[in-house]
């Protein structure tokens, strides 16, 4: 990286860190503001019992969460499908997060997006056990052969564009790093490896064209989450399977980043050149990926072992880490998807060395941003930008500023840095939800609220949650006193299921689920918190009403159980 390069992304690191701090403290009026605002109508909901939506128990026995409206309010067409293969936090190896977006104009056919990989093929094989998979992939049709549940789940892989990745803790990674190698390809019959034999650089090439091509899915996360994820490829946890593209800002070239690889003790796969992309039409670089002039020319890349010819990194890649953008745009996501993505870094907990991040993302629609369909049915949906723009916001574990009465001395540092990493995002989130583009948060809520703050280990409880929705409240909130975020789902994710009964006989996703019911029949945001449970369909929409007709004339919420 040169000293310019060094310069420049010193400054934006500062101006944005500054901006952050600044927009902290409007924040901080904004609140205050709210608070008083809000104790205006204090009497009368003292005096009204706000009947609450119990979510959890709507979608209990339902395979999908669907889309319909109260009287008098209207929702606009779906945007995304999310099929959930596991919401959980741990300690179940059977309930990791792991979701299926696709865009709900178009098909599973077009190419689907893996966002979190700590659920995956077992988890579908699982709930296709009991679920037929029309319910959950409406219209897809499966090959006649495919007729138990791990080849359907088989078959639905084999469609996977890319995964998304907010962190590399093995809840979030467990499943894609297990499928490595292993993700079903396309019209295929039987599994075959990228290459049947590694031939010599100077000999001809008289292997038999495949009858298809070996999947090597993009894994998209920041540069942080990759590297981390990289060291399960290192051969000892699990084999070399990755390799990389270079990253989005193009500021390293590969001498500088092999210097410090080499300087560090680091053995990474290579940056810079994906020399698997030539070999595989069904793989397609991000647009926003580029390569330097002459690295097509270099004799020799880094291998996971040291220097390799560029054959023996293609014979054994089998996925492709790619960096995300860390400008604060929105960017495509992958060539064959309608995705734009922005990502912002949160804190979720620290090491032994500095605090640990995770991130937190805008999934947009956006029809424009395909540029190499996967099928011709991707081109069938409307290319106008009228449709587009509708996204919901994705939040990996992160940890909040909230400290109950009592704990306000805790991780005080820690505290602050959330309380401006947080700011950041709610500031987007309360402009998409103003422009009309915000249908959904994903937010995860791992602890009841009688857990202490020296042991939350980065994660939120119900208070911190709603903590967090009341500093995007402020950002919304008007003069007319109207409920700030009505209509708004939150989708709680992330629950950690006790190993131990509790006192009241209730699981730890019933406390939870009350008490952040509770929180809003108090605070009375509008919001409406809804459990993401394994084999769930959900169809990210938002739900509208007109400024008159937003609450009844008591100040009690309509009853809404569906998404």
């Amino acid at each position: 990286m040169t000293s310019t390069s060094r310069t420049r992304r010193s400054t934006r690191s500062t101006t944005a860190l500054s901006k952050d701090k600044e927009a902290s403290e409007d924040i901080t009026r904004a609140r205050a503001s709210m608070s008083a605002s809000t104790s205006l109508n204090a009497r009368t909901r003292k005096r009204v019992k706000t009947p609450t939506a119990n979510a959890s128990s709507s979608t209990t026995s339902s395979t999908s969460i669907n889309d319909r409206a109260a009287p008098g309010r209207f929702t606009q067409d779906p945007t995304f499908e999310i099929v959930v293969l596991g919401s959980g936090g741990g300690p179940l190896e059977t309930d990791c997060s792991g979701y299926l977006v696709k865009a709900a104009k178009s098909s599973w056919e077009d190419g689907v997006l893996a966002l979190e990989g700590g659920s995956g093929l077992g988890a579908l094989a699982s709930i296709l056990e009991r679920k037929t998979p029309s319910v959950l992939f409406p219209k897809l049709e499966f090959p006649k052969t495919h007729n138990t549940a791990l080849l359907q789940a088989a078959h639905v892989f084999s469609l996977l564009a890319c995964y998304l990745i907010t962190h590399a803790h093995l809840d979030h990674v467990g499943s894609l790093i297990m499928l490595s190698g292993s993700v079903p390809p396309k019209n295929i019959e039987h599994t075959q490896a990228p290459n049947s034999t590694l031939r010599h650089e100077n000999s001809p090439d008289t292997t038999p064209a495949p009858h298809g091509t070996h999947p090597r899915p993009h894994v998209y996360g920041t540069r942080k989450t990759l590297e981390q994820l990289s060291q399960a490829y290192q051969g000892g946890l699990w084999p070399e399977l990755g390799s990389w593209v270079p990253d989005r800002e193009g500021e390293e070239n590969d001498a500088d980043s092999s210097r410090k690889r080499r300087k560090k003790g680091s053995h990474l796969p290579h940056r810079g050149h994906d020399h698997t992309h030539s070999h595989s039409p069904s793989d397609n670089r991000s647009p926003s990926h580029s390569i330097s002039p002459g690295r097509e020319s270099m004799g020799k890349v880094n291998g996971a072992n040291g220097p390799v010819n560029p054959s023996e990194e293609n014979y054994n890649s089998c996925l492709i880490f790619s960096p995300l953008s860390t400008e604060r745009v929105h960017r495509p996501l992958h060539p064959t998807l309608p995705i734009t993505l922005l990502t912002y870094p949160v804190a979720h907990g620290c090491t032994s060395k500095h605090t640990y991040e995770s991130s937190a993302m805008f999934v947009r629609y956006d029809p424009g941003a395909i540029t190499q369909p996967a099928t011709p049915s991707s081109l069938s949906a409307p290319s106008n930008r009228v449709d587009g723009g509708r996204e919901f916001l994705f939040f990996g574990d992160v940890e909040s500023s909230y400290r109950r009465s009592g704990e306000e001395g805790v991780d005080v540092e820690r505290g602050k840095e959330a309380e401006t990493m947080n700011g950041a995002i709610w500031r987007e989130a309360a402009k998409s939800w103003k422009d009309g583009r915000l249908c959904g948060v994903f937010i995860e809520c791992s602890y009841d609220s009688s857990r202490p703050a020296h042991l939350m280990f980065g994660h939120l409880s119900p208070p911190a949650v709603y903590h967090e929705l009341k500093t995007l409240a402020s950002l919304v909130i008007g003069s007319d006193g109207h409920k700030p975020l009505e209509g708004l789902k939150i989708f709680i994710i992330h629950i950690k299921d006790a190993l131990v009964p509790h006192p009241t006989g209730k699981t730890a996703r019933e406390i939870i689920m009350g008490e952040l019911n509770d929180l809003e029949a108090e605070g009375q945001l509008g919001v409406q918190f809804v459990e993401a449970k394994k084999g769930d369909r959900i169809a990210t929409r938002r739900t509208m009403s007109s400024n008159i007709d937003r609450i009844n004339k008591h100040g009690v919420p309509r009853k809404q159980k569906d998404i």
